[in-house]
């Protein structure tokens, strides 16, 4: 009997030891992926050492589409190695933009250990803030702030997160939401793992990058690569790969395709080891790409990554995002001249006014309007990334403005492209977001269609309004696609297009001194409408003050229905649609060169 105990004591003790030997190899593994970048896998080794793991899975967490950063990760030799295994599980899903994981990983290390990880509670935030959960997040940033002694990025960050909350709520709320319509990428654009980067190469083919999987490897789930697809009639065809070499050393994506359609710009990263981006050009020869090539050291800086570029229509300059040194911290975005033959010179950075202390990543260009579009994560926004606009040239920008919800989410949203020649730009517009999914960027297509407003009867026994005298209309111009709200004197999103040029050349034109002047069609009495018209042109002139034009080059005036450019009725007394649509508009008279 005592032979027989002893043989199942040895047998448990070497169960024991082998159970323990599994355990360190499944942590051993862990910081091996964790070391590499490799998320995905990192947390499934964890969750596997800290006994998560019931199903050996990790709940479908795919590879995150950007390149890969390691994290400020905490060493503190008083934290216990199943503590610091919690901390880089967290820090896993936060990587892999998994904020229902991460959200849960952070909570349980806060529960066992707050002093070693300060950081946690300041991560934690942020997926509750991505998980809607706007009142935990503010609470959870005002108790890492009240905690936090020191004074640097994350300090600064934090706060502007209270901000971003205030801002959100703000959003989804405000007038005008009506008018949007965001659809979802389905059928071939939809896959599982991320699909991301949309551009344009002409009218009905959109090109993407996707880590959809090629095969049952688990190996190819990881994989970034360049898939097309044709549209036709407003569906998406099958999805093709670019005839364009794709090696296996390499992960590659986001790229850009000239307007003439032969020349292509795109990311490259190693696939393994060391994952710094960098940028190739090909060049389109008899339907096939050439061999993609490195641009220049000065784009491509050795240590450094160059990523997400993006050539203008002309050809003139191709913009992209880098951390090389020369910016203002982070990723900024550059710009660089091409000439006629692709080449590029010297990288310029944007400036201050573009790029802030974080990242600002994904420029894209639209012509039709003279805007800039870029995501940053360093601006008061939704939270994440948040796309941005501005107008001007090339070197030569407005301060830029939040493109706001539904653009923006409380999730990621990067990557904007539009088509199309129409100064609205978001009349139809296609971006990468991950609002709607655990993890991993999705494409969604995003338009606005902006009604002409109608008004109610107007009330009866108005008080008299004298009409404001009438100007010279020798210099008087309409202002295209300024919009307000319905029966308001409100801007609506998109107006800012007009108004913006209209700043642009009173900047240009220091003397210059102007009037705007809103008008109305028939409908409603007198003295409404003339109420009306000077509300409305009173709020573009504020819009414009706002953006630093002193008021005295800038007076407001309303003239009710008392200017018709056409008939508000016709011969036979019947109502004019299309004259009382004409009649309703803003307009701007030079008083002063």
């Amino acid at each position: 009997m005592k032979k027989i105990i002893s043989l199942l004591m040895l047998l448990g003790l070497a169960t024991h030891l082998v159970h323990a030997q599994f355990v360190y190899d499944y942590l051993k593994a862990g910081n091996d992926y964790f070391v590499k970048a490799d998320y995905a896998s990192a947390a499934a080794y964890y969750e596997k050492y800290l006994g998560n793991d019931k199903h050996g899975a990790t709940g479908g967490a795919e590879y995150d589409p950007y390149k890969p950063q390691l994290p400020n990760v905490k060493k503190d030799k008083a934290a216990t190695s199943k503590e610091k295994a919690q901390w880089q599980l967290a820090e896993s899903y936060r990587m892999l933009h998994y904020p229902s994981k991460a959200a849960d990983a952070y909570k349980k290390l806060l529960e066992a250990n707050t002093a070693q990880f300060p950081l946690a509670m300041f991560h934690l935030a942020e997926q509750l803030r991505a998980l809607g959960k706007y009142e935990e997040a503010s609470t959870a940033f005002t108790a890492f702030i009240s905690v936090y002694a020191n004074h640097d990025a994350y300090k600064t960050t934090a706060e502007r997160e209270i901000r971003n909350l205030q801002f959100i709520q703000q959003e989804l709320s405000k007038p005008g939401l009506q008018y949007f319509t965001v659809q979802p990428a389905t059928d071939v654009l939809t896959s599982p793992g991320a699909n991301y980067a949309p551009v344009w190469v002409d009218s009905t083919t959109l090109l993407f990058t996707s880590t959809r999987p090629q095969d049952s490897t688990a190996a190819a789930h990881h994989t970034n690569k360049l898939y097309q697809v044709q549209f036709a009639n407003g569906n998406a065809a099958a999805i093709t790969a670019p005839a364009i070499a794709q090696s296996k050393a390499f992960e590659q994506g986001v790229a850009t395709v000239s307007a003439n359609g032969t020349t292509m710009y795109f990311t490259r990263w190693n696939a393994t080891g060391t994952r710094n981006a960098a940028l190739y050009m090909a060049s389109k020869q008899g339907g096939k790409w050439s061999d993609p090539v490195a641009l220049p050291a000065d784009i491509n800086q050795p240590g450094f990554s160059a990523q997400q570029p993006f050539i203008t229509r002309d050809g003139h300059y191709l913009l992209f995002s880098s951390n090389k040194p020369g910016g203002e911290g982070g990723y900024d975005i550059w710009y660089a001249p091409v000439d006629e033959t692709g080449k590029t010179g010297t990288p310029v950075n944007a400036g201050s006014l573009i790029n802030t202390a974080d990242d600002e990543q994904a420029p894209f260009y639209y012509a039709a309007s003279g805007t800039l579009v870029f995501a940053s994560n360093g601006r008061v926004g939704m939270g994440g990334f948040d796309l941005f606009s501005t107008t001007g040239e090339i070197g030569h920008f407005a301060a830029p403005e939040n493109m706001g919800y539904p653009v923006n989410s409380v999730k990621d949203d990067i990557y904007l492209t539009a088509r199309g020649n129409s100064e609205d730009l978001l009349q139809e517009v296609w971006l990468s977001s991950d609002r709607a999914a655990a993890c991993c960027l999705e494409l969604f297509r995003i338009s606005r269609k902006l009604p002409a407003p109608e008004r109610p009867a107007p009330p009866v026994q108005e008080p008299v309004v004298v009409a404001a005298p009438v100007p010279d209309t020798a210099e008087t111009k309409t202002l295209d696609n300024v919009y307000y709200a319905y029966d308001k004197a409100e801007l609506l999103d998109g107006s800012e297009v007009s108004l913006n040029k209209l700043i642009d050349m009173l900047n240009q034109n220091q003397n210059m001194v102007i009037q705007i002047s809103g008008h109305t069609d028939g409908k409603g009495s007198e003295a409404y409408n003339l109420r009306l018209s000077l509300a409305r042109a009173q709020k573009c002139v504020d819009y414009i003050v706002s953006k630093g034009i002193d008021a005295s080059r800038i007076t407001a005036k309303g003239y009710g229905a008392t200017m018709p450019v056409a008939p508000n009725t016709n011969a036979d007394g019947s109502d004019n649609p299309e004259g009382r649509k004409l009649n309703r508009r803003t307009t701007f008279t030079i008083l002063k060169r």
